[in-house]
Protein backbone atom coordinates (compact mmCIF):
# COMPACT_ATOMS: atom_id res chain seq x y z
CA UNK A 1 0.00 0.00 0.00
CA UNK A 2 2.71 2.77 1.13
CA UNK A 3 6.14 1.38 1.00
CA UNK A 4 7.64 4.62 3.27
CA UNK A 5 5.17 6.12 5.59
CA UNK A 6 6.90 9.12 7.72
CA UNK A 7 5.33 9.38 11.40
CA UNK A 8 6.57 12.44 13.19
CA UNK A 9 6.61 11.34 17.41
CA UNK A 10 7.03 13.40 20.92
CA UNK A 11 5.62 12.32 24.21
CA UNK A 12 2.32 12.93 23.06
CA UNK A 13 -0.87 10.94 24.06
CA UNK A 14 -1.60 12.65 20.35
CA UNK A 15 2.02 10.72 18.39
CA UNK A 16 1.21 7.46 20.20
CA UNK A 17 -2.47 7.69 18.36
CA UNK A 18 -1.05 8.41 15.63
CA UNK A 19 1.96 5.06 15.23
CA UNK A 20 -1.07 3.11 16.35
CA UNK A 21 -3.02 4.27 13.18
CA UNK A 22 0.27 4.34 10.91
CA UNK A 23 0.71 0.67 11.95
CA UNK A 24 -2.74 -0.14 11.26
CA UNK A 25 -2.09 1.29 7.97
CA UNK A 26 1.25 -0.21 6.77
CA UNK A 27 1.74 -3.93 5.44
CA UNK A 28 4.84 -6.13 7.05
CA UNK A 29 6.83 -5.13 3.27
CA UNK A 30 6.03 -1.18 4.63
CA UNK A 31 8.30 0.35 6.48
CA UNK A 32 7.81 3.14 9.04
CA UNK A 33 10.35 6.28 9.81
CA UNK A 34 9.57 7.58 13.62
CA UNK A 35 11.31 11.04 13.08
CA UNK A 36 11.56 13.38 16.44
CA UNK A 37 12.97 16.87 15.94
CA UNK A 38 14.39 18.39 18.76
CA UNK A 39 13.80 22.44 18.71
CA UNK A 40 17.39 24.47 19.26
CA UNK A 41 17.69 25.24 23.17
CA UNK A 42 16.03 28.70 24.15
CA UNK A 43 17.93 29.10 27.19
CA UNK A 44 21.16 31.15 26.11
CA UNK A 45 22.59 31.47 29.52
CA UNK A 46 22.58 27.93 30.18
CA UNK A 47 24.05 26.98 26.14
CA UNK A 48 26.53 29.99 27.17
CA UNK A 49 27.88 28.41 31.11
CA UNK A 50 27.59 24.55 29.68
CA UNK A 51 28.05 24.57 25.59
CA UNK A 52 26.10 23.57 22.73
CA UNK A 53 27.08 19.86 23.17
CA UNK A 54 26.50 19.40 26.47
CA UNK A 55 22.98 20.46 26.21
CA UNK A 56 21.72 18.11 23.14
CA UNK A 57 23.58 15.32 24.95
CA UNK A 58 20.92 16.16 27.52
CA UNK A 59 18.10 17.04 25.21
CA UNK A 60 18.72 13.47 23.17
CA UNK A 61 19.19 11.82 26.08
CA UNK A 62 15.72 12.91 27.46
CA UNK A 63 14.28 12.58 24.09
CA UNK A 64 15.20 8.62 23.74
CA UNK A 65 13.78 8.12 27.10
CA UNK A 66 10.58 10.32 26.51
CA UNK A 67 10.20 7.84 22.93
CA UNK A 68 10.33 4.68 25.05
CA UNK A 69 7.02 3.38 24.76
CA UNK A 70 6.20 4.38 21.02
CA UNK A 71 9.23 2.67 20.19
CA UNK A 72 8.04 -0.77 21.88
CA UNK A 73 4.67 -0.26 20.64
CA UNK A 74 6.17 -0.75 16.52
CA UNK A 75 9.03 -3.19 18.07
CA UNK A 76 6.40 -5.40 18.85
CA UNK A 77 4.00 -5.24 15.90
CA UNK A 78 6.97 -6.02 13.81
CA UNK A 79 6.51 -3.40 10.89
CA UNK A 80 9.65 -2.61 9.78
CA UNK A 81 11.28 0.70 11.56
CA UNK A 82 13.62 3.22 12.13
CA UNK A 83 13.69 5.90 14.44
CA UNK A 84 15.11 9.00 13.45
CA UNK A 85 15.92 12.12 16.22
CA UNK A 86 17.37 15.14 14.31
CA UNK A 87 17.76 18.69 16.26
CA UNK A 88 15.85 22.00 14.75
CA UNK A 89 12.46 23.13 14.11
CA UNK A 90 9.80 20.71 14.00
CA UNK A 91 8.06 22.28 10.76
CA UNK A 92 11.22 22.38 8.90
CA UNK A 93 12.48 18.84 9.91
CA UNK A 94 9.34 17.37 8.57
CA UNK A 95 9.24 18.98 5.43
CA UNK A 96 12.75 18.10 4.80
CA UNK A 97 12.23 14.58 5.34
CA UNK A 98 9.25 14.35 3.29
CA UNK A 99 11.21 15.05 0.71
CA UNK A 100 13.37 11.53 0.61
CA UNK A 101 10.80 9.13 -1.43
CA UNK A 102 7.87 9.04 1.55
CA UNK A 103 4.68 7.94 0.07
CA UNK A 104 2.82 9.82 3.32
CA UNK A 105 2.67 11.66 6.58
CA UNK A 106 0.78 10.24 9.75
CA UNK A 107 0.73 12.26 12.40
CA UNK A 108 -1.21 13.30 15.62
CA UNK A 109 -3.30 16.36 16.15
CA UNK A 110 -4.33 18.36 19.55
CA UNK A 111 -7.46 19.10 18.30
CA UNK A 112 -7.27 23.09 19.86
CA UNK A 113 -9.28 25.56 17.92
CA UNK A 114 -8.35 26.97 14.58
CA UNK A 115 -6.91 30.61 15.30
CA UNK A 116 -6.07 28.80 19.15
CA UNK A 117 -4.14 26.05 17.28
CA UNK A 118 -2.09 28.49 14.90
CA UNK A 119 -1.00 30.60 17.56
CA UNK A 120 0.55 27.88 19.74
CA UNK A 121 2.34 27.06 16.71
CA UNK A 122 0.76 23.73 15.93
CA UNK A 123 3.15 21.25 13.53
CA UNK A 124 0.25 20.14 11.44
CA UNK A 125 -0.63 23.41 9.97
CA UNK A 126 2.97 24.39 8.66
CA UNK A 127 3.14 20.65 7.34
CA UNK A 128 -0.13 20.63 5.13
CA UNK A 129 1.13 23.68 3.42
CA UNK A 130 5.25 22.26 2.86
CA UNK A 131 5.14 19.25 1.96
CA UNK A 132 3.27 18.00 -1.17
CA UNK A 133 2.51 14.14 -0.40
CA UNK A 134 -0.60 13.13 1.47
CA UNK A 135 -0.68 14.00 5.49
CA UNK A 136 -3.24 12.02 7.54
CA UNK A 137 -3.92 13.88 10.96
CA UNK A 138 -5.18 11.43 13.94
CA UNK A 139 -6.73 13.08 16.60
CA UNK A 140 -6.16 12.34 20.31
CA UNK A 141 -9.70 10.26 20.62
CA UNK A 142 -9.67 8.58 17.48
CA UNK A 143 -10.72 5.55 16.93
CA UNK A 144 -8.12 3.08 15.17
CA UNK A 145 -9.13 0.24 13.14
CA UNK A 146 -7.07 -2.40 11.82
CA UNK A 147 -8.70 -2.36 8.55
CA UNK A 148 -10.68 0.49 6.83
CA UNK A 149 -14.81 -0.72 6.40
CA UNK A 150 -16.07 3.07 5.71
CA UNK A 151 -14.09 5.88 4.04
CA UNK A 152 -15.78 9.26 3.69
CA UNK A 153 -14.77 11.33 0.92
CA UNK A 154 -15.55 14.80 0.90
CA UNK A 155 -15.69 17.07 -2.89
CA UNK A 156 -16.19 20.10 -3.75
CA UNK A 157 -15.53 20.47 -7.45
CA UNK A 158 -12.03 21.27 -7.45
CA UNK A 159 -9.02 19.41 -8.70
CA UNK A 160 -7.42 18.72 -5.98
CA UNK A 161 -10.88 17.13 -4.89
CA UNK A 162 -10.51 14.68 -7.93
CA UNK A 163 -6.57 14.09 -7.05
CA UNK A 164 -8.16 13.08 -3.03
CA UNK A 165 -10.61 11.28 -4.44
CA UNK A 166 -8.15 8.91 -6.63
CA UNK A 167 -5.86 8.60 -3.48
CA UNK A 168 -9.11 7.42 -1.48
CA UNK A 169 -10.07 5.05 -4.31
CA UNK A 170 -6.34 3.62 -4.59
CA UNK A 171 -6.24 2.89 -0.42
CA UNK A 172 -9.90 1.88 0.36
CA UNK A 173 -9.86 -0.14 -2.86
CA UNK A 174 -7.38 -2.42 -1.10
CA UNK A 175 -9.13 -2.50 2.09
CA UNK A 176 -12.42 -3.86 0.78
CA UNK A 177 -13.75 -0.63 2.05
CA UNK A 178 -17.10 1.14 0.99
CA UNK A 179 -17.21 5.05 -0.03
CA UNK A 180 -19.29 7.79 1.28
CA UNK A 181 -19.22 10.79 -1.40
CA UNK A 182 -20.56 13.35 -0.27
CA UNK A 183 -21.05 17.11 -0.99
CA UNK A 184 -22.42 20.30 0.90
CA UNK A 185 -24.08 23.27 -0.62
CA UNK A 186 -23.82 26.55 1.36
CA UNK A 187 -27.09 28.56 0.63
CA UNK A 188 -26.35 31.88 -1.41
CA UNK A 189 -27.97 34.73 1.75
CA UNK A 190 -30.49 35.48 -0.60
CA UNK A 191 -31.97 31.90 0.42
CA UNK A 192 -31.67 32.38 3.68
CA UNK A 193 -35.06 33.68 4.47
CA UNK A 194 -36.86 33.93 8.17
CA UNK A 195 -38.09 30.92 7.90
CA UNK A 196 -35.46 28.87 5.79
CA UNK A 197 -34.80 27.46 2.91
CA UNK A 198 -38.28 27.15 0.41
CA UNK A 199 -39.03 23.62 -0.88
CA UNK A 200 -38.28 24.95 -4.62
CA UNK A 201 -35.25 26.33 -3.24
CA UNK A 202 -34.05 23.14 -1.61
CA UNK A 203 -34.19 21.59 -4.54
CA UNK A 204 -32.26 23.80 -6.91
CA UNK A 205 -29.37 23.51 -4.33
CA UNK A 206 -29.75 19.75 -4.56
CA UNK A 207 -29.38 19.65 -7.96
CA UNK A 208 -26.28 22.34 -8.02
CA UNK A 209 -24.56 19.23 -5.52
CA UNK A 210 -25.49 16.74 -7.86
CA UNK A 211 -24.02 18.11 -10.16
CA UNK A 212 -21.17 18.74 -8.41
CA UNK A 213 -20.82 15.22 -7.91
CA UNK A 214 -21.07 13.90 -11.51
CA UNK A 215 -17.46 13.87 -12.29
CA UNK A 216 -16.17 12.04 -8.95
CA UNK A 217 -19.46 9.21 -9.26
CA UNK A 218 -17.51 8.11 -12.90
CA UNK A 219 -14.76 7.76 -11.01
CA UNK A 220 -16.03 5.12 -8.45
CA UNK A 221 -17.83 3.54 -11.16
CA UNK A 222 -14.64 3.14 -13.65
CA UNK A 223 -13.11 2.00 -10.38
CA UNK A 224 -16.02 -0.64 -9.55
CA UNK A 225 -16.26 -0.06 -6.01
CA UNK A 226 -18.90 0.27 -3.96
CA UNK A 227 -20.58 3.55 -2.81
CA UNK A 228 -23.10 6.17 -2.14
CA UNK A 229 -23.67 9.57 -2.83
CA UNK A 230 -24.84 12.98 -0.60
CA UNK A 231 -25.89 15.91 -1.30
CA UNK A 232 -26.28 17.87 2.29
CA UNK A 233 -27.10 21.80 2.35
CA UNK A 234 -25.43 23.94 5.05
CA UNK A 235 -21.94 24.72 6.15
CA UNK A 236 -19.39 21.94 4.83
CA UNK A 237 -17.44 20.87 8.00
CA UNK A 238 -20.44 20.03 10.11
CA UNK A 239 -21.91 18.23 7.15
CA UNK A 240 -19.15 16.28 7.28
CA UNK A 241 -18.73 15.96 10.94
CA UNK A 242 -21.98 14.36 11.05
CA UNK A 243 -21.69 11.94 8.25
CA UNK A 244 -18.46 10.60 9.74
CA UNK A 245 -20.09 10.38 12.84
CA UNK A 246 -23.27 8.45 11.12
CA UNK A 247 -21.79 6.48 8.95
CA UNK A 248 -18.82 5.51 11.51
CA UNK A 249 -15.87 6.61 9.11
CA UNK A 250 -12.66 5.25 9.56
CA UNK A 251 -10.98 8.08 7.68
CA UNK A 252 -12.19 11.43 5.49
CA UNK A 253 -10.44 12.19 2.41
CA UNK A 254 -9.98 15.79 1.84
CA UNK A 255 -8.53 17.61 -1.11
CA UNK A 256 -6.60 20.97 0.25
CA UNK A 257 -5.93 24.24 -1.76
CA UNK A 258 -2.58 24.91 -0.21
CA UNK A 259 -2.96 28.48 0.39
CA UNK A 260 -0.49 29.45 3.47
CA UNK A 261 -1.39 29.24 7.09
CA UNK A 262 -2.36 32.51 8.09
CA UNK A 263 -4.29 32.72 4.78
CA UNK A 264 -5.61 29.34 5.17
CA UNK A 265 -6.68 29.83 8.30
CA UNK A 266 -8.30 33.40 8.45
CA UNK A 267 -10.21 32.20 4.82
CA UNK A 268 -12.07 29.35 7.10
CA UNK A 269 -10.51 26.66 5.44
CA UNK A 270 -13.10 23.73 5.41
CA UNK A 271 -9.85 21.20 5.49
CA UNK A 272 -8.57 23.24 9.19
CA UNK A 273 -12.41 23.32 10.57
CA UNK A 274 -12.60 19.82 9.75
CA UNK A 275 -9.52 18.88 11.30
CA UNK A 276 -11.02 20.38 14.72
CA UNK A 277 -14.47 19.56 14.79
CA UNK A 278 -13.89 15.69 14.25
CA UNK A 279 -12.39 12.58 16.12
CA UNK A 280 -12.64 10.74 12.82
CA UNK A 281 -8.98 10.40 11.53
CA UNK A 282 -8.62 12.60 8.16
CA UNK A 283 -6.27 12.03 5.04
CA UNK A 284 -5.69 15.47 3.49
CA UNK A 285 -4.40 15.40 -0.29
CA UNK A 286 -3.20 18.26 -1.69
Amino acid sequence: MMPRILVPVDQTPQSMQAVKFALALAKQEDSLTLLHAIPPFSARFVVNQLGNKPVEEFQLEEAKEDLKSIEELVQASQVPCEMVIQFGEPPEVIAAHARDGYAAIVMGTHGYGRMTGFLMQSVSYPTIHDVDIPVFLVPEDAQVNEKWKTVLVAVDGSDHAKRATAQAIRLGKEQGARFILLTAVIPPASYAGVYGIGWEDAATLEEWGEQTLRPYRDMFEAAQVPYESKVLIGDPSMSIKDVAHESGADVIVLGHHGLGGVAGTLMGSVTFKVIHRTRTPLLIVK
